[in-house]
Parts: C-alpha cells; sequence; structure tokens
C-alpha cells in the first residue's frame, strides 16, 4: 500500500508518468525490492484517486476544463485525425499537464501551412523520428505528436503500460456524460 501511495504522488506532480515507472520509482524511494512486490495498477490508480480526492483542489473540475479545450483544439484539427492521449485521456492529468494530441499525417509541410494559415502559433521539433509541436494557450498548452497515417490504428504504448486514448467522439461523450452525472447531482440536492 505505501508503494502505491508513493507512486500516486510520483504521478500527481508529474501526470505524464507512466504507472509502471512511477511504481518502480515509488519502490526505490521507500527502499523496497524492486521486484514482485510492487502494487498492481488498480491499486495505484486508486490511490491516485485518494490523493488527487485529498490534495487536488478541484481535480474533477480542472480535468473537465482540460477535456473542455482539448475537444476544441480537437475540432479545429479534425481533418489530421486527432486521438486525446496522456494524463488528460487518463484522468490522471496533474495541474501543470499539458494536453498531449497524436495527429495522423503524412505531410507536415501541410500541417505547417495549415498552423499558418489560421494564424496558430507553435513551436516544432523532431522527437524520436516522429514531428511534435507545442500550441501554446489556456488553461494548457497542447503538445502535437505528428504520426504518419498508416500508424493510427497501431496503439501508443508507455513502457510495457497500454495509453487510454480517444477520439473526438468518445471526448465528446464523456464530456457529456459528466455533465449529465452533475446536472443529475444539482437537481437531486436542490
Amino acid at each position: 500500500m505505501r508503494i502505491a501511495q508513493a507512486a500516486a504522488r510520483l504521478i500527481a506532480a508529474d501526470g505524464g508518468l507512466d504507472l509502471g515507472l512511477a511504481k518502480r520509482k515509488a519502490a526505490r524511494q521507500l527502499s523496497a525490492p524492486d521486484s514482485h512486490s510492487l502494487p498492481s495498477n488498480d491499486e495505484v490508480e486508486q490511490a491516485l484517486a485518494d490523493y488527487q480526492g485529498l490534495f487536488v483542489a478541484d481535480h474533477a473540475g480542472h480535468l473537465r476544463a482540460l477535456r473542455e479545450q482539448a475537444l476544441e483544439v480537437m475540432q479545429v484539427l479534425a481533418e489530421f485525425n486527432p486521438v486525446l492521449v496522456g494524463g488528460v485521456a487518463t484522468g490522471r492529468a496533474s495541474e501543470q499537464a499539458n494536453i498531449e494530441i497524436d495527429l495522423f499525417l503524412d505531410s507536415t509541410k501541410d500541417f505547417e501551412m495549415f498552423l499558418l494559415n489560421h494564424d496558430i502559433e507553435f513551436r516544432s521539433e523532431e522527437l524520436g523520428g516522429h514531428t511534435a509541436y507545442q500550441l501554446y494557450s489556456d488553461p494548457a498548452d497542447v503538445s502535437l505528436r505528428v504520426l504518419p497515417e498508416n500508424a493510427m490504428h497501431a496503439v501508443r504504448q508507455g513502457r510495457g503500460e497500454p495509453v487510454r486514448r480517444m477520439t473526438r467522439a468518445q471526448l465528446a461523450q464523456v464530456l457529456g456524460e459528466d455533465q449529465s452525472v452533475a446536472n443529475q447531482r444539482a437537481a437531486s440536492s436542490a
């Protein structure tokens, strides 16, 4: 349980940290053997939810704002098949987290022309054989990773752990369900 809680604190501090790495770091910090005694992903996810519920002011509201911003960006970039990934998709986003979106296209030149034509400020760099773009906005910056179109159906993974992905439709559905639940709570408390 202590390793799960320590891993949850590490993830809360860095929303992009994957569960496996967080568990190993937590075990080392607690001088526990980095072996078979590591907690399950479910235990870490529960510890993270508990931590955020106690120590992060309005985590649900912050996550909703990030997801709403992500949906707006994904709608603007619809022609590039955007998929939300990372902490905002999984719900583990820290207060400093960027919105991470994968785009699937074969020509970065066409994408850069799109950004320029829409007066969208960006910075680009090559990371791990892929072009990455940074868009600056509020409440969070947006990190875009450009992958070839033929990779659209491949599962993005982080160190042995599948990362949850959301299409625009899935994200819109999650936001709609969250709003319905909030409306029901408000109606029942009135």
